[in-house]
């Protein structure tokens, strides 16, 4: 097959500065490039135009967003983009939805305890960005085996899984795609840190215990605070990367102000310090090089079980051993291979043991996990987790319940109607534009 042309249409800003869809969005498309596709990022206005030799196009209405992808032979797309902008669905090109944010879920957990009727239009907001997409997609892309259980259960309630999708694809592994976030090829040099040294917040003596992402408020950051305080060894300590979110609807988030406080309450000085702004991209590796240990808490609900906590996979890249909160995929694979310590939610105590074990821990057993931390990010390298993607776009094709009859050319929108009307799960909603029924009906 000839290369396809390829346009990835991200929501976020990208560029320096960026946030998880946002560099999900730009490594997926520079590693279609770097297997020979002709890529193009749509990214909104005030993306960077210069990244890493992308071809990068903005756009802020449909009017350029069309333009963008006018060419293409494959769109892939952030599901929420996707959602507003259902008319993507007419343009007979194949559709490779990027689901790998349970958005729903954090949106249950995020404003709850906001008044009822302000959580209901957030939650119904947030149900169609996550379903609506998978109305009209190809294949659909996601970031663990749970999630594509869930993608799968979403997928049979729109009425998409039927005889002749069976019949193409019997396990539904083209439908489906796992396509976890990764990691580069090569650790980051280790060097001058910003958290070390005369200029830096801690001496050389120092464990330090670093929160890398970004303080959403289904974490739990306010338990490594109190880890903090319940540490007799002072040379353990905590650096959050605090900084504005670089959407700007996102902004400063409530838990940053919270867990300064608290810090403050525990007259933890030094021990715990906030970075006052967002790190860019290319430059985290410089401050995980200057960390001894990653920490990443939860609480306990629903958002975990579907959950992939992107960041851990820094700390793997990093060398760091982890304490993360069990529940979620990650911890999973960090209880496993022994890439650290797993602890329940909200449980300080077993958290400041979890750090003074590791801070404490012989050099023997430092190398050994060194050693597995090394071998794990070796496998979540994104030169192995994009082949599904890479694959998908080798052979792009409509799905076989969204292909059009030959010589019978879809109406004008039909695509749209049919697929708020399939996504809301109203009468006539499996009748596609070209008059066939689909497996749904058969």
């Amino acid at each position: 097959m000839a290369p396809a042309r390829v346009v990835v249409v991200c929501g976020d800003r990208a560029g320096r500065v960026m946030a998880g869809p946002a560099i999900r969005a730009v490594e997926l498309a520079q590693g279609l490039a770097g297997a020979g596709h002709p890529v193009v990022l749509a990214a909104p206005v005030g993306s960077d135009p210069n990244i890493d030799d992308l071809a990068v196009t903005t756009w802020s209405s449909r009017g350029d967003l069309r333009a963008a992808v006018a060419a293409a032979q494959v769109v892939v797309v952030f599901a929420a983009v996707l959602a507003d902008h259902l008319w993507l669905a007419d343009l007979d090109v194949p559709l490779v939805v990027d689901s790998y944010d349970p958005a729903l879920f954090e949106t249950l957990e995020g404003r709850r305890g906001e008044p009822l009727n302000a959580q209901r239009d957030w939650v119904a907001d947030a149900s169609r960005h996550q379903l609506h997409p998978l109305a009209v997609a190809d294949v659909v892309l996601v970031a663990s085996e749970r999630q594509r259980h869930f993608a799968l259960g979403s997928l049979a309630a729109l009425g998409r899984l039927g005889p002749r999708t069976v019949a193409e694809d019997p396990t539904l592994e083209q439908l489906v795609r796992i396509v976890p976030f990764g990691l580069p090829d090569e650790p980051p040099e280790h060097g001058s840190s910003p958290l070390r040294g005369p200029d830096g917040p801690f001496g050389a003596d120092d464990v330090v215990a670093l929160w890398g992402g970004g303080l959403y408020p289904w974490l739990d950051p306010l338990t490594l605070v109190d880890a903090v305080s319940e540490v007799d060894d002072d040379r353990v300590v905590a650096a959050f990367l605090a900084g504005p979110h670089p959407t700007p609807a996102v902004g400063r988030m409530p838990l940053v102000d919270e867990a300064r406080q608290l810090a403050l309450d525990l007259g933890l000085g030094r021990r715990v310090h906030f970075v006052e702004r967002w790190v860019p991209y290319a430059e985290r590796g410089r401050w995980l090089t200057g960390a001894d240990i990653g920490v990443s808490l939860h609480h306990s609900h629903v958002e975990t079980e579907l959950s992939f906590r992107t960041r851990v996979l820094d700390y793997l890249w990093a060398g760091l051993p982890i304490v993360c909160t069990g529940g979620d995929v990650v911890a999973e694979a960090v209880a496993a291979d022994d890439l650290g310590v797993v602890v329940p939610p909200g449980d300080s105590t077993v958290v400041a043991a979890a750090l003074a074990a590791l801070a404490g821990a012989s050099p023997q057993k430092r190398a050994a996990r060194r050693r597995r931390l090394a071998d794990a990010a070796r496998s979540h390298r994104w030169s192995e987790t994009l082949a599904p993607l890479v694959a998908a776009c080798a052979e792009p094709r409509l799905a076989p319940d969204r292909r059009v009859a030959e010589n019978v050319p879809p109406r004008r929108g039909d695509g749209l109607r049919r697929a708020v009307r399939v996504a809301q799960g109203l009468p006539g909603s499996l009748v596609p534009s070209n008059g066939l029924r689909t497996e749904g009906t058969q």
